[in-house]
This record gives C-alpha cells, sequence and structure tokens, in this order.
C-alpha cells in the first residue's frame, strides 16, 4: 500500500519535472539523426550562398578589389591587379563564388551548430545557449567588416610601403661592364622644345577635345590622348623612378588572400562567445580562466599564425583583436555572476 506522501503535490510535481527531462533527452541514434539533418541544412545554405555569390561575383570582385586599387592610389601606383594566367581570372571568379558563398552563409552555419548543440542540453541550458545565437552572428559580421575596413588598409599600406622603400640602385656599369656591355645613355641630340608642348594637367575630363589633344588627369593619374576612334591613356607612377620592387599582385593570390582572412577574422570575433558560455556552463570557472591569461595570450597568438596567412602583421592584427574579446568575454561572464548572485541574495 502506497503512503500518502508518494502522492503529495512535491513528489508529484517532481516525478512531472524528471519525466520532462526525459521527454527533452534524445538517443544516440536520434542525436545522430539530428547531426545529419542539420549538416544537410548547413550544406544547403553554403550552396544557397555560393549560388547567390557567383550571380553577383563581378559586383563581390569589385568589393574585394577596392580596399588595394584604393591603397595603391593612394600611395601613388597605378591601381590594378595582375592576371597571370589565361585561367587565373575564371579560377578566382570561381574563388570568390565559393569563399564569399561559405562567408555568406556563415551565420546560417553557426546557427545550425547551435541549435544541434542545444539538443542535448537541458530547458533552461537550450534558453541560455539561444540568448547567444544572435550575438555571435552579429559578431561574425562584425569580424569581417573590421577586417575589411581597418586590417586590410592597415596590411596592405604596410607592405605596399616596405616595397617602395626599395629605391632603383644606379644601374651605371662600372669601368669593365663599359667595355662588355653598350652604352645605356647614348649623347641625346638637341631637341627645340616649344611652349605648347606643354601638357595640361587637369582634373576632370574635358568638354570636348580635338583629335590629338593630350592631357593628364591628376585625379585618376594617367596620360590620355584623344584620337578619332575615342582616348587613349597610360597609367602614371609618382616620383622620378619607379622602385626596385613594384606593388602589382595577382589577381587570384589577392581574392584568396582577402576572403581567407575574412574567414579567419568573422571566426576569430567569436571569442567571447566561447568564453562566456564555457564560464556560464561550469565547464571552466571564471576564477582559472583568468588565472590562465598567460596561456590564452600564447593560444591566440598561435591561433592567429594558424587562421592567417604567413606574414607578422596580419598575425598581430588579429591577435590583439582576439586577446582582447577574450577579456571582453571574462568582463560579461563575471558582470553576469554578480547578477546572478545579487538576485539570489534578493
Amino acid at each position: 500500500m502506497h503512503s500518502d506522501s508518494a502522492h503529495s503535490p512535491q513528489s508529484r510535481s517532481g516525478t512531472a519535472r524528471n519525466d520532462a527531462v526525459d521527454e527533452a533527452r534524445m538517443s544516440f541514434g536520434d542525436h545522430l539523426d539530428d547531426l545529419r539533418g542539420r549538416l544537410i541544412k548547413a550544406i544547403a545554405g553554403v550552396a544557397v550562398g555560393t549560388i547567390i555569390a557567383l550571380i553577383f561575383g563581378r559586383d563581390l570582385l569589385e568589393i574585394i578589389c577596392w580596399p588595394l586599387l584604393m591603397v595603391q592610389h593612394a600611395n601613388g601606383i597605378p591601381p590594378h591587379l595582375q592576371v597571370l594566367a589565361p585561367t587565373a581570372a575564371f579560377i578566382a571568379y570561381l574563388k570568390i563564388g565559393f569563399l564569399s558563398g561559405l562567408i555568406l552563409s556563415m551565420p546560417w552555419v553557426l546557427y545550425q551548430i547551435w541549435l544541434f548543440v542545444t539538443t542535448g542540453l537541458y530547458v533552461h541550458e537550450q534558453r541560455f545557449l539561444k540568448s547567444l545565437i544572435p550575438a555571435s552572428l552579429g559578431l561574425f559580421m562584425v569580424g569581417v567588416l573590421f577586417l575589411y575596413f581597418i586590417v586590410l588598409p592597415v596590411v596592405l599600406t604596410f607592405f605596399i610601403r616596405f616595397n617602395k622603400a626599395f629605391d632603383m640602385p644606379d644601374l651605371t656599369p662600372p669601368v669593365l661592364q663599359r667595355i662588355l656591355l653598350p652604352d645605356p645613355a647614348p649623347e641625346p641630340e638637341p631637341v627645340e622644345v616649344f611652349e605648347s608642348s606643354r601638357i595640361p594637367v587637369l582634373r576632370e575630363y574635358p568638354t570636348d577635345p580635338e583629335t590629338g589633344d593630350m592631357w593628364i588627369n591628376s585625379t585618376t593619374r594617367r596620360l590620355i590622348v584623344q584620337t578619332k576612334t575615342g582616348p587613349l591613356s597610360t597609367p602614371m607612377e609618382s616620383g622620378a623612378s619607379s622602385t626596385t620592387m613594384a606593388s602589382q599582385f595577382a589577381l587570384d593570390f589577392y581574392v584568396s588572400f582577402v576572403l581567407m582572412l575574412a574567414l579567419a577574422f568573422g571566426i576569430a570575433f567569436e571569442t567571447p562567445i566561447v568564453v562566456y558560455f564555457l564560464v556560464r556552463s561550469g565547464i571552466v570557472p571564471r576564477a582559472t580562466m583568468a588565472r590562465s591569461r598567460r596561456y590564452v595570450l600564447l593560444g591566440t597568438v598561435v591561433a592567429a599564425a594558424m587562421l592567417t596567412p604567413p606574414d607578422v602583421i596580419s598575425q598581430l592584427l588579429l591577435a590583439g583583436p582576439m586577446y582582447l574579446l577574450f577579456e571582453l568575454g571574462l568582463f560579461v561572464a563575471r558582470v553576469a555572476e554578480r547578477k546572478a548572485d545579487a538576485q539570489s541574495e534578493s
């Protein structure tokens, strides 16, 4: 015979809670089915993003190339990229399609990852994790925008100015080489210079140029000659002589450089979400994580070296924000802990 305590409201409510938790739990097979479904949805999102990127590939190429062209122009270099192989532009277009599609669909992929993780948690844990999804998606986009508007101009300016620092050496051959080599600078013939031979420097295209007119556009830094079939132009470089190393980059390499960095920065900016989740879920106590700052700093440097191309500037520009974001995650976790303690005491 059952006692009355077995049928008390408290006992029945506890049993109901346990039944609800057991119903919320999934078997191993159900987890595999859910994982397969999430993977299919994530891959479908990447496919849709890739198709969209391929459709707008021309516009995306202009967006990707804009930071480099802007930095080149600001440093007095003709703004353009080189296509070094017949298939290079087409391969770059495919890279833009796939990698840009992956970046565009990354918020959807992260959303599917978070939903899969929540299926193994209790209801209150699911609510907590789902509350992090908007911040996770927003931080990914902030990372990409941070790269595009801040990191890329800094990195490209540094390398272009580094290359420009190597001036063209004196090419006059020594005495012995003068015997073996032809004279590179024969005596010039006297040329009469007329006043009309000066080339005007204009900021805009002339209103009605005639055939044979010549001018320099100071905005685009191009020498333009008007012909019967239209204008002909050539880029002009600042300075009396060119540098030893010209900063003209190959299209396919530059596209890979930018898109891989965009993916790396987007993922790296998830650091505060990961830190906050580890602390709030109790996996790693906040005090333990705070005492491990030196190891975290070393880990961010190593992670930045793995995620970025092999240049120190990109690695430092990623490692610095990653560590600051780690500190931001600790700060948010500390504020949340104090708030929870205040609510429990009241």
